[in-house]
Parts: structure tokens; C-alpha cells; sequence
């Protein structure tokens, strides 16, 4: 099973792919967009092009688990996209016991300290010529973090694990998640 995940922020958004197994995840790309976020019909045809069964969307709370403005930011794009895909959205915890490797998913998946994570791993990385990569590269490679973290805590022997965000469904502007 092949899954997309993107760590969307309010300029760009990067981007991870897993292996066609759903083993591990590589970064893919970063996009670039307005204030709005990305565009569904941008991921629409990634998933297309990749092939994607299943998407991963990070969902930035704070380390004591409340939910700020990125959140919602987070939350509406996940949103727009399981609709333009007509994909199940899958909130945090709502797994329940144990995850059936269904297709066609949206999930929600913790993403505290990945953008770390992702500094850490890729500080050494240097492109051609001696230079160091961009920062937006960072987006790419937080998205992998965030991705990985899922298929170790889901795919391996198909349950909720470590990463999981715990199952504290709040009320949104727009109705729970």
C-alpha cells in the first residue's frame, strides 16, 4: 500500500512518499502555494502520478495536545482533500482497535517534533558544489519523518501505536473532525 503525506504549512507544503509496500518513506518534493494551502486538485493528480492508496496529513498540536490555528489550518486541508478525492477522512485516534489497511484513507497523524527530527537528519546534507540545501528542503524531509512514524506505528503488524494522537475529539467551527 503506497501512501502520500504532506506537512502542510501556510507557503509551502512538503511532501513524502512510502514504498509501494507501505515499508518506508522518502521525501518527495516541496509545493509552494498561497495563504490558502494547496490546491486538491494539485494532490489529486500526485496521487494519480504516484499511484497513492492512502494519504498522511501531520497535524501540528502543541506538546500539551491543544489545537491552535495551524491546526485548523491542517484540518482544512484534509477536509478539502478526502472531498476532491471522494477518500474517507480518518480523524486522530480513530482507528479504534486495530487498523484494517483499508484504501482510500485521508489520516490525521500527530506531527510534534518532526520539523526536529527533520533538522537533525538532514543537517550533514550537502548539495553539489559544497552547498548546503535549502531550508524548504526541510518540508520534504519533515513530511518523511511524520510518514515513517505512521507505517512504523500502523503498518508493520496493522495497529495504533506510538504517534498515534490520543482520541480527544474537539469540536471544530466546522463540526468535529
Amino acid at each position: 500500500m503506497r501512501w502520500l503525506c504532506l506537512d502542510p504549512g501556510t507557503k509551502r507544503t512538503g511532501l513524502a512518499i512510502s514504498d509501494p509496500e507501505g515499508k518506508f518513506a522518502l521525501p518527495l518534493s516541496v509545493i509552494a502555494h498561497g495563504l490558502s494551502g494547496l490546491e486538491p486538485d494539485d494532490i489529486a493528480a500526485i496521487v494519480v502520478e504516484h499511484r497513492v492508496d492512502g494519504i498522511v496529513i501531520g497535524l501540528p498540536v502543541s506538546m500539551d495536545g491543544t489545537h491552535s490555528e495551524q491546526t485548523q489550518f491542517a484540518l482544512g486541508i484534509a477536509r478539502r482533500i478526502a472531498e476532491r478525492l471522494g477518500w474517507n477522512l480518518r480523524p486522530p485516534g480513530g482507528w479504534g482497535s486495530r487498523f484494517d489497511g483499508a484504501q482510500d484513507q485521508v489520516v490525521l497523524w500527530d506531527e510534534r517534533l518532526t520539523t526536529f527530527e527533520a533538522r537533525r537528519l538532514s543537517a550533514g546534507e550537502v548539495r553539489p558544489r559544497g552547498r548546503r540545501k535549502k531550508p524548504e528542503r526541510l518540508d520534504a524531509h519533515a513530511a518523511a519523518v511524520i510518514l515513517q512514524s505512521f507505517l512504523d506505528a500502523n503498518m508493520g503488524e496493522r495497529h495504533t501505536g506510538a504517534g498515534a494522537m490520543p482520541d480527544a475529539r474537539e469540536e471544530t467551527p466546522d463540526g468535529p473532525y
